[in-house]
């Protein structure tokens, strides 16, 4: 499966437990909802990791999160919404509350041990 996982910190200002709670219960609303139709049903995998407060050292990132794509055309379907005018919607509610400088985005192919090969896999 290709994923793009993204890793980014709380926009400065906001707790964890707020950057967690906006996040989880509205922008992932607020995606269903504008994200099109055509758009989304290449979306085959959505996960917000969140890092918890275990009185560890600051972690580097507040979550970590998995957006897999059913294939390479759905991928490209997403990040041309994404990247475009109509995505500015979602773009413009992430500014309220993670902090852009420290986004890393990384586009994967998941690898499933005992299943997938290198080469090739079967997701």
């Amino acid at each position: 499966m290709l994923k793009i996982v993204v890793a980014f910190k709380r926009k400065p200002g906001l707790t964890r437990q707020e950057f967690s709670a906006y996040y989880f219960e509205h922008h992932a609303p607020l995606a269903r909802r504008v994200i099109p139709r055509d758009v989304a049903v290449g979306i085959v995998h959505y996960v917000q990791n969140h890092a918890l407060d275990a009185g560890d050292p600051e972690p580097p990132y507040d979550c970590i999160t998995e957006i897999g794509f059913a294939d390479l055309d759905a991928m490209n379907r997403w990040l041309a919404w994404y990247e475009g005018p109509e995505g500015k919607v979602l773009r413009d509610d992430e500014d309220k509350f993670a902090d852009q400088s420290s986004r890393t985005d990384v586009v994967t192919r998941a690898l499933v041990p005992g299943r997938d090969t290198l080469e090739g896999s079967s997701a």
